[in-house]
């Protein structure tokens, strides 16, 4: 494993970036006329170094008003005046960001800068539209603060009250200055618990360090239809938005959440406690299977870790779907991708957000190997598009006859590409016009059956299993069809990479036979699941220049699944794995180790590599301990990987894991660059 190197240019490109993100607001903040065209203007001559621009960002202010003289403060359990001629006394206004440019300003009581009916302005106890405001820069020290609501423009009155005008109307009385101050009371958000600076940069011999999740469900909440797991990654309105209302999708005692209790008790009836932000008593806990568990300060913790490479798999299946009471949108399952997608994106201009502008955030979308290499070299999150759905493309089939035409996948396909699609499943749970899936055991099999009864008007079509397992020695009939060759075909064209679980057996072997003449690798993003792999089979994955992946697990646990992966890897080339989490899939996550209570993890840890010290995640009233509560959300990966590192017969597991964003990196090149 080598170091990461940090030389005196990265250390002064990395200090400017800094620097760069101090200034977003002279860069992100529109103003209301535009300057002159250089060309049209003198040179001026050089001048002194100016004071850094302002950052509103998450920062604290005091608000004053320009054409008063005066400094807003609270004046009463609901309003506001400008009334202070120094900043003693004044409300100290915390702003944080809902999306790049607009902000929510919170004062020390809680409360926030909101409009009220058609002109007045008051403290508002809940986040909302009415809540949110653009600044937008008039002169070098003053700005106009725009409803995006209403429209209008905040003004004070000459009795100091603040009001709303007409957008550009109110003369002076518009104008507020935004002085940097301390006290503020932070807006509510989860901690992250990381104290240090991540790692960036490559090792000695060029490669990225870090690790790769090769299947994460970051928009998992968006599946069956968007009510049957509760929660967002992130609400422009606060984690309290995003993270305070399950009772709304599961009812107040939970009873509404029958596909969890299916899941959890075999049963569709049962309860939970709903208690989420801020108590948090009923959940996350680590076997949800129906609440969120991305939110995306818990994502940031692993970041810090070092997951460096995600595989964000958009999911959904119409059948699921279509059996769910309560939906937000259609179960359509190229739109749902479509609607999550849009997600990601929106989810990257929230933390650019919180991080200053437009690109300054940790959570990037890739589009290509390369982008992807810069993007963790610059010690930022890679985020790479996948898609993993039943009815792929919306190719089904009923009585056995395809419901899409070559042209249908073409254009489906060509679609989704433009939108940022780069990793795609070819089935999933039920079978469809291009192949046959694996078949699932126990509880969960019995309900997938049901659901392809209902969606391809028969039932699986069943043999004895000649290789690898699917489900208690029975393997589905149906292999890969002339539809599934030809979109495999389309996939290598357009250098995207193919996701090998959830196939039959026969339809793994014709996809790996392709893949083989082809010389073009092939992904199996969470090894086990979705059918067994054999080690023949895991053999030829890496031989093509594939990669395989260890599902999550406690730190033994996981340790010992990397371990059985070495023998696969041919000699000469070095081995990696990655992880494959399906946090998000209806997957526990791993609970709290076995031998935890007499010799747990002890808090605070640090990273791998040293550089980040972690103590306990604490969101809202509730403490996370590895120890007692397993990975109850996707941040407490963090904490298996200190788990490992602490465990002498673990930390020979990590140098493996520690490159497989490399690895994955690799793979992908491979693909891009197949002629």
């Amino acid at each position: 494993m080598g170091r990461v190197r940090f030389t005196k240019l990265a250390r002064a490109i990395a200090a400017g970036t800094v620097a760069a993100s101090l200034g977003a607001l002279a860069v992100e903040a529109p103003s209301e006329t535009r300057a002159r065209a250089d060309n049209d203007a003198p040179v001026p001559p050089r001048k002194a170094a100016r004071r850094p621009p302002l950052v509103l960002a998450n920062h604290c202010f005091a608000l004053r008003s320009v054409a008063r003289a005066r400094f807003v403060a609270v004046a009463g359990p609901d309003r506001y005046s400008a009334s202070r001629k120094t900043t003693k006394g004044a409300a100290r206004l915390y702003l944080k960001p809902t999306d790049i440019g607009t902000y929510m300003l919170s004062d020390g009581g809680g409360k926030l800068l909101a409009v009220e009916g058609s002109s007045g302005v008051h403290r508002a106890s809940a986040p909302g539209p009415s809540a949110e405001w653009r600044p937008l820069r008039l002169d070098k020290r003053s700005f106009a603060i725009r409803s995006t609501a209403f429209g209008g423009d905040l003004a004070v009155q000459p009795s100091g009250d603040l009001t709303l005008v007409a957008a550009g109307s109110g003369g002076r009385a518009r104008r507020f200055a935004f002085v940097p101050s301390r006290g503020c009371k932070p807006f509510p958000e989860a901690h992250v618990g990381a104290r240090g600076r991540t790692f960036r940069g490559t090792r000695r011999d060029g490669t990225v360090l870090g690790f790769a999740d090769m299947h994460l469900h970051i928009t998992a909440d968006m599946r069956a239809g968007g009510s049957v797991i509760y929660g967002e990654n992130f609400d422009r309105f606060g984690i309290g938005e995003a993270l305070g209302h399950d009772d709304r999708d599961h009812g107040s005692d939970g009873s509404l959440d029958v596909t969890g209790n299916l899941l959890r008790t075999g049963s569709p009836a049962g309860t939970h406690d709903t208690h989420g932000w801020p108590t948090f008593v009923g959940w996350p806990v680590h076997d949800t299977y129906t609440h969120q568990q991305t939110y995306y300060e818990w994502l940031k913790r692993v970041w810090e870790a070092g997951l460096r490479l995600v595989v964000a798999q958009t999911v959904e299946d119409e059948p699921l779907c279509k059996l769910e009471p309560l939906r937000t949108h259609s179960c359509d399952e190229t739109e749902t991708v479509k609607l999550q997608i849009a997600r990601l994106r929106a989810l990257q201009r929230y933390v650019d957000a919180q991080s200053g502008g437009s690109g300054r955030g940790w959570f990037r979308l890739v589009y290509s190997p390369g982008q992807a290499r810069a993007v963790i070299r610059a010690g930022k999150l890679a985020v790479l598009i996948g898609m993993e759905s039943s009815d792929a493309l919306g190719c089904s089939e009923f009585l056995g006859l395809p419901q899409c035409t070559r042209a249908d996948i073409d254009r489906r396909l060509d679609e989704l590409y433009r939108l940022g699609l780069r990793s795609m499943f070819i089935a999933h749970w039920i079978d469809n016009a291009f192949a046959g899936a694996a078949f699932e055991s126990g509880a969960t099999g019995q309900f997938i059956s049901a659901m392809q009864v209902e969606q391809t008007g028969q039932p699986f079509a069943s043999e004895p299993c000649a290789g690898a397992d699917e489900a208690d020695g029975q393997c589905n009939a149906k292999g890969l069809s002339a539809l599934g060759s030809y979109l495999v075909g389309r996939l290598i064209a357009k250098h995207m990479l193919i996701e090998a679980d959830h196939l039959s057996q026969k339809a793994r072997a014709s996809v790996l036979a392709i893949a083989e003449a082809k010389h073009y690798p092939v992904v199996s993003s969470h090894t086990g699941t979705g059918g067994e792999w054999t080690a023949s089979q895991l053999r030829r994955l890496y031989a093509m220049g594939g990669l395989a992946s260890a599902t999550s697990d406690a730190a033994p646990e996981l340790t010992a699944k990397i371990a059985r992966f070495r023998g696969y890897v041919g000699p000469g080339h070095n081995f990696c794995i990655g992880l494959g989490s399906d946090t998000g899939g209806f997957n526990a996550l791993p609970g709290p180790r076995a031998d935890a209570r007499s010799h747990p993890l002890r808090y605070p840890f640090r990273s791998y590599g040293g550089k980040v010290t972690f103590v306990r995640e604490r969101t809202g009233q509730r403490v996370f301990d590895l120890n007692t509560d397993g990975v109850a959300h996707y941040g407490l990966f963090a904490d298996v990987i200190g788990d490992m590192l602490t465990r002498q017969a673990s930390r020979n597991a990590l140098p493996p894991l520690f490159h497989s964003a490399e690895a994955y990196l690799r793979m992908w090149a491979r693909a891009a660059h197949r002629r």
